[in-house]
């Protein structure tokens, strides 16, 4: 069963983790709680509202529907078929358990609508969510049940690309690192976004509520940068394991390391933008916060190098880093001293660190 959703669901979000990226930048980036809330209301009281809510939850359905047909046709997938070996029974559960996993935004997203019907005593147009997800589950349950007792086993012809760019690939670093995370790391990508942008919304939703100084929401968004710590150490993985000459390339060290920032510096960008769009800050503060987040990301990364790439010695030094910066915070000193203080320790010590 973990093997079936590693090969699956896994894929199917590690493929697909663009498309998720771009929505949870429209979701995120350009509608405020106000207007989340107001669509929440929108589907629990509007008349056709539950209607509009199950036509998007069907499409998406159809869409992983449609994904899981076409991963079982490939010939790399022909052990999918042993899967008759299994009882009808154990194979309707276990079918059931796959369905869940590629629908994993709609049972988050139904958790929200819970959340909202409950706060504002709206739970009498809650019903139909759950007819949705039984529904939804057993189609996708059906269709896993139709592909495995219809082989269809083939090697997938090359096909020339739809558009044909007409300018070459880019011959960047930095762009080659990130187009490695979205093609090879997609999972981790999505998992550490979506984290880091709900402490994020989280953080500053709470400042909201009260008259705070700029040391909660620094205590707060430093918490959602190190979130990131999964992506930067797949980027180490990738220079270590994965792009194993470039460490062989006459480069400097300080333009390896303005690649390093750089990296890094678009890694923070979506919950940065987030924080700015909701508005609770001010333009320079957030500004403070990311030359913040950002050199304690970059320190982190190279304390990499140090250990060798061991991610269980580092997240204990982590650990005891972040409470010190917490203490660091309390103590009132200011946000670009301790982002500066971090950004020199990681200009000196790289080259110490650093092996070719």
């Amino acid at each position: 069963m973990r093997t079936l959703m590693l090969a699956t669901v896994s894929e199917f979000f590690k493929q697909r983790a663009g498309m998720f990226f771009v929505l949870l930048a429209i979701l995120f980036g350009f509608l405020s709680g106000a207007e989340h809330h107001a669509f929440a209301v929108f589907f629990l009281t509007g008349s056709k509202g539950m209607l509009y809510l199950g036509v998007i939850w069907l499409a998406y359905s159809l869409f992983c529907a449609q994904f899981l047909l076409a991963l079982w046709r490939r010939q790399e997938y022909a052990f999918i078929y042993q899967a008759r070996l299994w009882k009808p029974s154990v194979r309707i559960i276990r079918f059931g358990v796959l369905a869940i996993g590629f629908l994993q935004p709609l049972l988050y997203y139904g958790i929200y609508l819970m959340a909202i019907a409950i706060q504002d005593k709206l739970t009498a147009g809650l019903w139909p969510i759950f007819v949705y997800y039984m529904l939804l589950i057993g189609l996708v349950a059906f269709v896993a049940e139709w592909r495995i007792t219809r082989p269809q086993i083939f090697s997938e012809s090359k096909k020339s690309p739809v558009i044909k760019w007409p300018f070459k690939r880019i011959a960047s670093w930095t762009w080659w690192s990130l187009e490695w995370l979205f093609r090879e790391k997609g999972v981790t990508l999505l998992a550490g976004k979506v984290g880091a942008m709900l402490v994020t919304l989280g953080t500053l939703l709470y400042y909201s509520t009260d008259d705070f100084d700029l040391r909660l929401p620094a205590v707060g968004l430093s918490l959602a940068y190190l979130l990131n710590i999964g992506i930067s150490y797949e980027l180490y993985k990738w220079e270590s394991e994965t792009w194993l000459w470039g460490r062989s390339l006459p480069v400097t060290h300080a333009r390896r390391m303005i690649r390093i920032f750089v990296i890094h510096g678009i890694v923070i960008l979506p919950e940065t933008l987030v924080g700015i769009r909701n508005g609770a800050l001010a333009l320079s503060e957030m500004i403070q916060l990311y030359a913040l987040g950002l050199s304690l990301l970059v320190a982190v990364h190279l304390f990499f190098y140090k250990k060798n790439g061991l991610l269980e010695e580092s997240m204990q030094t982590v650990l005891f880093g972040f409470i010190g910066l917490t203490l660091l915070i309390l103590y009132k000193i200011p946000i670009l001293i301790i982002a500066g203080a971090f950004t020199l320790l990681a200009i000196v010590m790289f080259p110490k660190w650093f092996k070719v």
